[in-house]
């Protein structure tokens, strides 16, 4: 029998099931914003789907962690990997990008402020 994969509570799979209602954008008082959730941040089609129902903003709440043994090794790397995804979401698509994540630690894991 296989070991089970560790608890990482940032990994959605286990939580929550997929939309399947498209992506929106949705009038505000100042700005039409498309909301998108965590694992959405890393695709492109998302963000540009999003941008063509009219966003001017696309927001991001978001939970981006990683186990306390691999934040020596991998933490810089996916940070700026990150960094780099959000920016091409914004001049792609010629919007705003806002992300909010967790912080702090939980059942060992550390989120990082991004």
């Amino acid at each position: 029998m296989p070991a089970a994969e560790p608890l990482r509570p940032y990994y959605e799979k286990y939580y929550f099931t997929p939309g399947d209602l498209g992506f929106k954008a949705f009038d505000t008082a100042r700005a039409k914003i498309g909301t998108l959730v965590c694992w959405d941040q890393w695709y492109p089609e998302a963000a540009r789907l999003t941008a063509m129902q009219g966003a001017d903003i696309l927001c991001y709440p978001t939970a981006i962690g990683w186990h306390p043994a691999e934040k020596a090794e991998f933490g810089a790397a996916h940070r700026e990997g990150w960094i780099a995804v959000q920016r091409g979401h914004a001049i792609a698509n010629g919007i705003y990008v806002a992300a909010a994540n967790r912080i702090g630690h939980e059942a060992g894991v550390g989120y990082q402020t991004l």
